[in-house]
């Protein structure tokens, strides 16, 4: 017999928002205008951008000089001022901006902040600077962050009016603006994509932003690609640096933006706000507004900026060919660089770049330097990001543009394209491998970046170039270049006298290069409707439908390959990945084919560091120390839910995360180094535990979660114990490890670890008084940067210490490559917080133990989707339907399976409960296979539908109903729904008007009517323009239940 679920609510409920004030918020619906569906509201919709434009009236283009040098302690220079002016004044940005390597581009990133801030109302929130190397990412995002960190901080001035514009435009945000970097297939945070109100500055590769935009984002879940791609979609600065890096690209952006039959967005429904820029000498478009540097204004007059800028513009460089002989450059290269750095430097050089095209070669470059007693560093963009962060702090002072130290000892830094293109290196000579002639003008640039060598000695700065023989003979065009090396060395070679050539960005000697000296150009696909159309559909997708990686990179005989991540960690069970989830800090990403390559066991496949051809893979290694496979199956993570799959080494595919054990290497000198695998040879742990292979890769978890500063972790591991050990050396705390008898147990409650919590306290406050005032920088992330004014960059030991921390058992077999491994308990330390994944993720985001009644948490929403709105500057009837949108979309929750679920199945809760819940009640435990079989968002579309009253107060219902059916990703443009063999009969009085249906929706033209609604929406409204609506409402449904968990939100008690 079906059962029927009958809920009667009052007509409001006091609640608590977010800023402290007080309102009545409805706990059910009513038809009276005194209490109406935006109860509690009063703001109009357009409010905050009125707010917005009024702070703003206070700053403008004159304040820009202010602006910048509060920020980097230094005046602007010339251009820097000229193009804000214009960008203001022309209420645009510039098609095109070609400046010179060392001109300072990334200050476009200071334009587009103040301009935001000048005028919120005509510049997009999400100011996006793409560029194709790892590194540079990491570089442009730190001058990002400090743009932040100094208006976050100030409280005076031009800088704190900048500061007060954008809170209007932030509103209740953590930071007035965020900073965000994606790398490649990975993604280093989510956070930008958590409101989209927020400013931010996000610093991404090609493929990162690329996926997001076409709804296919790597690396993230098919739930979350929808609001990926409104964000990406809308509000949105695109900066394309040098550009020529990734033309099709750039065409397939404009193509999204621009092109009516990719129906993207509908700019008369909506406020479209963003813009596409440029910045290369080689632009993809012919036409358009350019902004270049003007020699008669830029360059003249006697300031200080204008005669370091002029300096730079000037600079004098001269370069030598050399032709080595040799088979392979990772064993020819490596000898003849020595002897340069041996024999051939001046006294002068101090600091020497070698840049290269393959990571192999540029490891076997630092191990021939570093066995010949030079000082030498490897960085390439096939390393860890926290890895590269540690190598990058260890020579920052070396490669400094800036620095004044003539008799610093001499350092080489070893490297690879990473470093290339926009890295604000300076060498005081360059060693770089053959390549082609675009890719040589930017490795010059990181020579005398300044022009302060040439100027102190009076002589060029010294460039060598090596030329391989065998390569540059061969006919087989390059995996990486083609043939533009060997065009790029005989035009070098035509031109250069005695073997020598002028290489300044004035030289008139690298004039008239054939276009065939350039890396290859890709051309994109043409962008068709049937493709956006295909796209569109996350949920589920196609079965058929077309790949995204030749409209990011291009396609030739040699399409580029594409990437995957490695994490490596001693446990990978799924409770140890739940409390210590992996994160983009961590991971390396690597080709498909080297990945697969590395763990069948065959030969090394030739990686660089820009997107290449696939090279052959399948050789099995030419050595006999490892003939067998690394790993036959291999486990994928899939984040938000932490799943961990068994997949075989053939099925790894794009933008996948595997889970490998650091006993099986695969790094050294923190690069990629798949000949670097599993030694005989271990050493005990400190702990009398598990042995340690001496080449065991170290497992940066913990590390990453401090990076990330959500949810900081410390795991009581053996690796943590040995470490420990190594520092503190005798004074090392014992570890505390837990009983036999709790490792034996299979659960724990809380009272139960109160004394093994206690005994953490008593740990971490041993740990730090025996910490000496150096911190390793391994361990920087445990006990803190002792040089460090910033609190975020607190050791785990000082944030645990003093706030609160859960104490969690682990006790799971250790994953390695021996069977008789013993098992390895132990306890993980978790600051406490909320993780946003868990507010996010099917029916078990309602499980967050606050007890929150239903009716307080749809009015909530309603109220916070409205707010958004109003930021936004959406029109008063999208801003209503919006509202009306949040006020409904749980309703499916009355369901007495789902009640039942909230309430841990305790019939005496269950008949206690006065209001039906969205979230559960603390300390229940649920059943996995006793939610309903019909999900919410279905029966709320089928309960708001089923009353005229209701949706006759919508602008456009077919939204509504849309935006309540897909507030969890799933519906686009099909919903799942299987057949209820119990069907429940659902009510809901909302003031008056009695909701009802039944959840025998399977014998229903309800799938096939929602199919329908969203292709008609997305003919509205757009495909980004209707994703980016989605995103709102479902923005406003995640921080309310945020600020739910945090109990900062909603007055909620559990009923007695």
């Amino acid at each position: 017999m079906a059962s029927a679920a009958v809920w009667c609510t009052p007509r409001c409920a006091s609640m608590r928002t977010s800023g402290g004030r007080s309102c009545w918020a409805r706990a059910g619906f009513s038809g009276s205008d005194s209490c109406g569906l935006a109860c509690g509201s009063t703001r109009s919709p357009g409010t905050a951008t009125r707010k917005s434009a009024m702070s703003a009236e206070l700053l403008s283009a004159a304040g820009f000089e202010e602006y910048f040098f509060s920020v980097h302690g230094h005046e602007p220079y010339p251009w820097q001022v000229r193009l804000t002016d214009q960008v203001l004044a022309e209420e645009r940005w510039p098609d095109v901006i070609d400046l010179p390597t060392g001109a300072g581009k990334t200050a476009v990133l200071d334009t587009a902040v103040f301009a935001l801030a000048v005028r919120p109302e005509v510049f997009p929130r999400r100011i996006v600077f793409v560029i194709d190397r790892r590194i540079v990412v990491d570089q442009v995002c730190k001058r990002a962050r400090q743009i932040s960190d100094s208006i976050r901080a100030a409280d005076s001035g031009v800088l704190a009016r900048v500061r007060g514009a954008l809170g209007e435009v932030a509103g209740d945000a953590d930071s007035p603006i965020g900073v965000s970097a994606l790398r490649g297939g990975i993604p280093l945070d989510n956070d930008w994509a958590t409101r989209p109100d927020q400013p931010w500055v996000m610093v991404s590769t090609v493929d990162q932003f690329g996926s997001k935009l076409l709804f296919r984002g790597y690396g993230i879940s098919e739930a979350m690609r929808p609001i990926h791609a409104g964000l990406a979609g809308n509000d949105c600065l695109v900066i394309l640096d040098e550009v020529h890096l990734s033309k099709p690209f750039a065409a397939t952006l404009r193509d999204v933006r621009s092109e009516p039959s990719a129906n993207s967005f509908n700019d008369s429904l909506l406020p479209q706000r963003g813009g596409i820029v440029e910045m290369s000498a080689t632009p993809s478009i012919a036409d358009g507004v350019r902004f270049a540097l003007h020699p008669g204004v830029d360059l003249e007059g006697g300031s200080e900026a204008v005669t370091r800028l002029r300096r730079i513009a000037r600079s004098a460089k001269r370069a030598r060919l050399t032709e080595v002989t040799g088979r392979h450059a990772h064993s020819a290269l490596p000898k003849e660089v020595v002897r340069i750095v041996q024999k051939d430097l001046h006294d002068s050089e101090r600091s020497i770049g070698v840049i290269v095209n393959r990571v192999r070669t540029a490891r076997e470059v630092q191990r021939a330097l570093s066995e010949a007693g030079v000082t030498a560093h490897l960085l390439t963009g096939r390393m860890r990001p926290l890895d590269r962060q540690r190598r990058l702090r260890k020579i920052e002072t070396l490669v400094d543009p800036d620095r004044h130290d003539p008799d610093a000892e001499r350092t080489v830094v070893v490297a690879t394209q990473a470093i290339e293109v926009g890295a604000d290196f300076s060498f005081d000579a360059l060693v770089t491998e053959a390549c082609p002639f675009d890719s040589l003008r930017q490795r010059v640039g990181r020579l005398d970046r300044r022009g302060t060598l040439a100027e102190r000695t009076g002589e060029p700065a010294r460039c060598w170039v090596l030329g391989l023989k065998a390569e540059l003979a061969s006919k087989r065009p390059d995996p990486v270049y083609g043939e533009a090396v060997r065009v790029t060395w005989n035009g070098l070679a035509d031109r250069a006298g005695d073997c020598q050539i002028d290489i300044g960005p004035a030289s008139k000697q690298l004039d008239g290069f054939p276009q065939e000296a350039g890396a290859p150009a890709r051309t994109a696909p043409l962008l068709l409707p049937t493709h956006m159309d295909a796209w569109t559909q996350t949920s589920p997708e196609p079965l058929v439908q077309p790949g995204i990686t030749d409209f990011l990179h291009g396609f030739d005989d040699n399409p580029p390959e594409p990437e995957m991540a490695l994490v490596w960690r001693r446990d990978r069970s799924t409770e140890a990945l739940r409390l210590v989830p992996p994160r983009p800090a961590e991971q390396l990403q690597v080709p498909l084919s080297a990945a697969k390559a590395w763990l069948r066991g065959a030969d090394e496949t030739p990686v660089a560091d820009v997107a290449s051809a696939v090279v052959d893979a399948g050789r099995d290694r030419a050595d006999d120390t490892l003939t067998a496979p690394v790993s036959r199956s291999v486990l994928r993570y899939i984040g938000g839910n932490d799943i961990v799959q068994e997949i075989d080494v053939e099925d790894i595919g794009p933008g996948d995360v595997l889970l490998v054990h650091p006993r099986i290497g695969g790094l050294s000198e923190g690069t990629w180094n798949p000949l670097h695998t599993e030694k005989t040879d271990t050493r005990p742990s400190a702990g009398g535990g598990l042995a340690v292979p001496d080449s065991e890769v170290d497992d940066l978890g913990d590390e990453a979660q401090w990076a990330y500063q959500r949810r900081r972790t410390i795991r009581l591991d053996g690796q943590l114990e040995d470490q420990l050990k190594e520092w503190l050396g005798d004074d090392a705390p014992t570890m505390l490890r837990p009983t036999s008898d709790e490792a034996a147990g299979d659960s724990f409650a809380e009272e139960n670890l109160s004394s093994p919590k206690e005994s953490a306290r008593r740990w971490i406050d041993d740990v730090l008084a025996h910490a000496p005032v150096a911190v390793p920088l391994h361990l920087q992330w445990l006990a803190g940067d002792p040089d460090a004014d910033d609190e975020t960059r607190l050791g785990t030991l000082h944030v645990l210490k003093s706030g609160e921390f859960d104490i969690e058992l682990v006790s799971v077999p250790v994953d390695g490559l021996s069977p008789c491994q013993p098992s390895e308990s132990y306890y993980v330390l978790a600051e406490r917080s909320v993780e946003s994944t868990t507010l996010t993720n099917d029916d078990d985001a309602s499980l967050t133990g606050t007890g929150v009644p239903l009716a307080a948490h749809l009015s909530g929403v309603g109220h916070r989707a409205e707010e958004f709105a109003a930021r936004l500057g959406l029109s008063s009837a999208l801003a209503s339907d919006l509202t009306l949108a949040g006020e409904l979309h749980d309703l499916g929750k009355v369901d007495a399976r789902f009640q039942a679920q909230m309430v841990g199945h305790d019939a005496v809760r269950l008949a206690m409960q006065v209001a039906p819940l969205a979230k559960s009640l603390r300390g229940v435990r649920t059943r996995r296979d006793a939610w309903p079989p019909v999900r919410h968002e279905v029966a709320s579309v089928a309960l708001a539908q089923s009353a005229d009253d209701v949706l006759s107060r919508a602008h456009d219902p077919d939204l509504v109903l849309h935006l309540v059916a897909t507030h969890h990703g799933r519906g686009r443009p099909l919903p799942r729904i299987v057949r209820d063999d119990c069907p429940q009969s659902l009510r809901y009085d909302v003031g008056g008007v009695v909701l009802s249906t039944r959840t025998d929706f399977s014998e229903t033209p309800l799938a096939l009517d929602m199919a329908d609604r969203f292709w008609r929406l997305c003919a509205k409204y757009g495909h980004h323009g209707l994703a980016w609506l989605e995103a709102i409402l479902r923005l406003a449904d995640h921080r309310q239940s945020e600020a739910e968990a945090l109990g900062i939100d909603t007055t909620v008690s559990e009923a007695r």
